[in-house]
């Protein structure tokens, strides 16, 4: 399959200040009366296809991107061309900071479904900062929780089994997806929009795809989960958690420094 390039979002693009996903980026806790300062650093908007790399891992990039709308996959690629995946991203999660001392990126990002970026040039980010002292620590909260989240898969990778693995990825994302897809949960059936294929999980969680199949059916048969047509529904939450050793404080609370508009 052919996969589209990037291209530029048509005018009108979406304005800082009326940003629907705002209070879970970056800029969480700008006043409102400063987002049109703000806005002044970003350069526009992307739409990222499917599939599509945003930016690939050894590269120099320069701009770092706010997910605005879509699934988006954080990655490394090991000799033998395996791919690991090293989180997820769902729109307000901000990518690409992450380069070296000589502004080389670790790891390469690819889009899961069709996604819009915000780009911000990566020159200008010591004048935001600056101006915007704040925004560093949020920044670094943003990190810190996101860093605690692949050390927790990356254990699992080495210390757990496949249906703990799997069990905490699937809550993870159910979780992260309420916080941030709002528009994609179904409280009535706790169900939310779910792309990944069993080969994204797998290189989630370190497994073949017939090992994802089983472990799927198996949680199925046990009355936890359904997973079909992109659904993810969770029917057994307090025991898949239990399986998982997952705790949704890590997801829920405490994890973003909050700034207080001024």
């Amino acid at each position: 399959m052919k996969i589209r390039p990037i291209r530029v979002r048509k005018q009108p693009q979406t304005e800082c200040n009326k940003c629907p996903i705002r209070d879970m980026a970056l800029f969480q806790g700008v006043p409102l009366n400063r987002l049109d300062w703000t806005q002044k650093y970003r350069d526009q908007q992307l739409i990222v296809p499917p599939k599509a790399t945003l930016y690939a891992e050894g590269s120099k990039p320069d701009y770092v991107y706010t997910l605005f709308n879509g699934w988006m996959a954080m990655y490394q690629t090991s000799r033998n061309g395996k791919r690991q995946i090293l989180r997820f991203a769902l729109p307000g999660d901000f990518l690409g900071f992450q380069a070296d001392s000589n502004g080389v990126i670790s790891h390469s990002v690819s889009a899961i479904t069709e996604s819009i970026v915000c780009a911000f040039p990566r020159g200008k980010l010591v004048e935001l900062f600056k101006n915007q002292p704040m925004l560093a620590l949020r920044l670094a909260s943003m990190e810190a929780r996101d860093m605690s989240l692949c050390q927790h898969h990356q254990s699992f990778r080495s210390s757990k089994d496949s249906h703990e693995s799997i069990a905490f990825l699937l809550l993870e994302l159910y979780h992260r997806t309420r916080m941030q897809m709002r528009h994609n949960f179904d409280p009535v059936t706790n169900t939310i929009d779910f792309p990944l294929t069993q080969e994204d999980i797998g290189d989630a969680v370190g497994l073949t795809n017939i090992h994802v199949n089983r472990v799927l059916k198996q949680f199925r048969k046990l009355g936890l989960i359904e997973c079909r047509h992109r659904k993810l529904q969770i029917l057994g939450e307090e025991k898949l958690a239990e399986i998982g050793e997952f705790d949704k404080s890590l997801i829920t609370k405490g994890d973003y420094f909050v700034i207080s508009e001024r």
